[in-house]
């Protein structure tokens, strides 16, 4: 996969006033504490996206970690069990340079990467989309992302990005975490949230298989 790192910061560099880097991914990236999950902060930087199975049923406060060791919370305004995808509105604006939903799945072959939690340095790791498929833990969603990322546990929750630093998925699970839930439509649900509209409901874990 060599380039695959120079080919996306090249992408991400061409617009000066809307320009990421992997310095501002790695900065929305958060910790839930007690350091359980992964998560991060997106649109307008007062929502958190992070894995519905880290959230439990009782759940209703959260305590986020930045990168920086500042400590925000937050209220879960959404748990979807069936995509694994749970947003959190914070109680204050994070400040950090949030990062946009994609508003489509990526194709096989695209060039991911992949900062990790925040709280284990490292580097950013170069990987790849494989393939769309089902995935038994995930029944709402019709194509999880299978990928080449290398993640540990307690990776869950936390940001895929495109070459445009937009955030595409979140870890899911399987062998080295390597699949993750697809965040796209999640916008949308960030925005309506944003404008004042009603949590959504939550839905029941699914069943087991």
């Amino acid at each position: 996969m060599a380039g695959v790192g120079v080919a996306v910061l090249t992408a991400c560099q061409t617009s000066e006033e809307t320009r990421l880097d992997l310095d501002d991914v790695a900065a929305a990236t958060v910790t839930l504490e007690p350091g359980h999950c992964a998560g991060v902060v997106v649109e307008d930087g007062r929502h958190v996206l992070t894995a519905a199975h880290c959230v439990q049923p009782q759940d209703r406060r959260v305590t986020l970690s930045l990168l920086d060791g500042k400590q925000l919370e937050g209220d879960y305004v959404h748990v979807d069990r069936g995509r694994d995808m749970a947003l959190i509105r914070l109680d204050t604006l994070a400040p950090v340079r949030p990062l946009e939903v994609a508003a489509a799945v990526p194709t096989p072959g695209a060039p991911l990467v992949f900062v990790g939690r925040n709280d284990r340095p490292g580097a950013p790791q170069e990987a790849l989309l494989e393939r769309l498929a089902p995935c038994p833990s995930l029944p709402d969603v019709p194509a999880a992302l299978f990928t080449t990322v290398r993640g540990r546990p307690g990776d869950s929750g936390a940001p895929l990005v495109d070459a445009q630093m937009q955030v595409v998925g979140l870890v899911h699970g399987g062998a080295a975490c390597r699949i993750a839930a697809p965040t796209a439509g999640l916008a949308d649900v960030v925005a309506r949230l944003s404008r004042g509209g009603p949590a959504l409901a939550r839905k029941a874990p699914p069943p087991p298989r």
